[in-house]
């Protein structure tokens, strides 16, 4: 992959042991892991160590893209392109510090991301999804061309408890 992606306001750049304490910090702020299926709420530099190298090595093996995002040069959040072999749908995932939430930022990066898996990946399938109760996350998914597949249950590591959950899906164009 493109190891930089940029679009009009963004830059999308991989992780690096240089965000080490900023993923810590972020990762326990209540509105990012509550709406993020596998963070807990306190994860420690062991966790977000093992996520900078999860990033690396799945890159290498072209299962996961997941990439910084910067505005300004102030990073905003994280977004990412994940899958178990290289014959799944990829499955988008994204998170936005609160300091930057309702300014696009998530639809940008994301859809950056899309058009580069379909740009460069025989895999034209994309999955995604959101808890109920955070209703925003669906609007952006709605933006980026999902249509909801399915609702259930799914377990929150941040919330402790399972909690209504919205899949959707997307074909590539």
């Amino acid at each position: 992959m493109q190891k930089t992606l940029k679009t009009n306001r963004l830059t999308l750049r991989p992780l690096a042991p240089v965000d080490e304490a900023w993923l810590i910090s972020f990762l326990r702020t209540k509105e990012v892991y509550w709406n993020l299926g596998s963070i807990p709420p306190n994860v420690d530099a062991d966790f977000v160590q093992a996520r900078i190298k999860h990033a690396r090595e799945g890159e290498e093996a072209q299962i996961a893209f997941i990439r910084m995002i910067e505005i300004d040069e102030e990073r905003a959040g994280i977004v990412s392109l994940d899958r178990n072999n290289t014959r799944e749908a990829w499955s988008l995932g994204y998170a936005i510090h609160p300091d930057f939430n309702g300014q696009g930022i998530a639809t940008e990066a994301a859809e950056a991301l899309l058009n580069w898996a379909h740009n460069n990946s025989t895999q034209g399938y994309f999955v995604s999804g959101y808890f109920a109760d955070n209703p925003a996350s669906g609007n952006v998914l709605r933006k980026l061309g999902f249509l909801p597949c399915w609702r259930g249950d799914v377990f929150g590591a941040g919330r402790q408890t399972k909690a209504d959950h919205v899949y959707m899906s997307r074909m590539a164009e």
